[in-house]
């Protein structure tokens, strides 16, 4: 796959970091979202995109956040 656009990177980004936003909202953890580094999301709940989907840090996630990204997401590691 080529991109032909320079600004479909752009908007790649956009769409990755509002899926991200969306998954704290479901997990009821949204005023702890917030861009870390590269790929990686949230404060003290981090998830991190990578080419499996969405993964949650489970060393730094509350067991209630685990909870609902585990229910809506399952449990890859």
């Amino acid at each position: 796959m080529s991109l032909e656009d320079p600004n479909d990177y752009e908007l790649i980004g956009i769409d990755v970091y509002e899926m991200a936003q969306a998954i704290f909202e479901a997990c009821d953890a949204g005023n702890d979202f917030c861009h870390q580094t590269g790929l990686v999301f949230g404060g003290t709940n981090r998830i991190k995109l990578t080419k499996w989907g969405w993964v949650a840090d489970r060393s730094y996630c509350t067991p209630q956040f685990l909870a609902a990204f585990d229910k809506e997401h399952g449990n890859v590691t």
